[in-house]
C-alpha cells in the first residue's frame, strides 16, 4: 500500500477521527498535538445526518447517545433576563429522530479511546507541533518543535481555523483569510442560574471591537 505513514496535526474530533479510520484501512497514523493531555473542554456537538453513519459504522453510536446532554429545553431573554420564548429541547436545537447532542470533549475522548484500543494502536505525539516540514525524494521530511526528524508518506493538517501546518505550506493566514466580524468564545462558570439541562440564550448586535 502506498502512503501508509501519515502524521495528522492536532488529535482535536478531526484527527482522531481521521486516524481511526486510517488505522481502520491498514495506514499507520501518528498524531502530533501541542497540548500535553487530550484537550476534552469546548462546545457541544450535534451528531446529525452523514454523522450519525460514521459515529454507527466506527461502533460508538451507544457510547455516544449515552453521553448526550439530554439538554431539556431552552429560552430566549431580553437584556433584562425576562424569558420572551421558550422551545423544548428538540426544537430548540434542532434535532430530530436518532440526532445526539453531545459536549465535545467527550466526544474526542470517545474517538481516541477508539483510536488506542489494540496493541496496534494509533501513535500519539503530546506535547509537540510541527516546526517545518519539506517535502523530498523519499517523503516529507517534518521537524518537531522538540527537533526531532521524521519521515511521513503524508501529512494531514487537522489543527483548526488558525492552523499552523496549513501556515507551513501556503504561508501566513492574513493572505487567505477574509475577516467577516463574527466573533465567538465559549468558557465554563459556575451554576449561579441554577439551571438543570436547559439553555438560555440572548441576542444583541454590539459594536466591532
Amino acid at each position: 500500500m502506498q502512503n501508509r505513514n501519515v502524521l495528522i496535526s492536532d488529535a482535536g474530533i478531526a484527527g482522531t477521527a481521521l486516524a481511526h479510520w486510517l488505522r481502520h484501512h491498514g495506514f499507520r497514523p501518528t498524531v502530533v498535538e501541542r497540548a500535553s493531555v487530550l484537550r476534552e473542554g469546548g462546545y457541544k456537538i450535534d451528531i446529525r445526518g452523514a454523522a450519525l453513519d460514521v459515529v454507527s459504522r466506527a461502533g460508538v453510536l451507544d457510547t455516544v447517545r449515552a453521553q448526550r446532554t439530554d439538554v431539556q429545553g431552552g429560552s430566549i431573554v431580553n437584556a433584562a433576563g425576562k424569558r420572551v420564548a421558550t422551545l423544548d429541547g428538540d426544537t430548540f436545537g434542532g434535532r430530530a429522530g436518532h440526532d445526539a447532542e453531545i459536549l465535545r470533549g467527550d466526544l474526542n475522548r470517545i474517538l481516541y479511546d477508539l483510536t488506542v484500543d489494540g496493541a496496534d494502536g494509533v501513535e500519539y505525539l503530546f506535547g509537540a507541533s510541527i516546526a517545518s516540514a519539506t517535502e523530498t525524494a523519499d517523503g516529507i521530511e517534518v521537524e518537531l518543535d522538540g527537533g526531532e526528524r521524521r519521515v511521513f508518506d503524508l501529512v494531514v493538517g487537522a489543527d483548526g481555523l488558525h492552523s499552523n501546518t496549513r501556515a507551513l505550506a501556503f504561508g501566513p493566514e492574513e493572505r487567505f483569510i477574509r475577516d467577516l466580524g463574527y466573533y465567538v468564545s465559549i468558557y465554563s462558570v459556575p451554576n449561579h442560574l441554577d439551571l438543570d439541562r436547559w439553555e438560555l440564550t440572548y441576542v444583541s448586535p454590539c459594536a466591532r471591537p
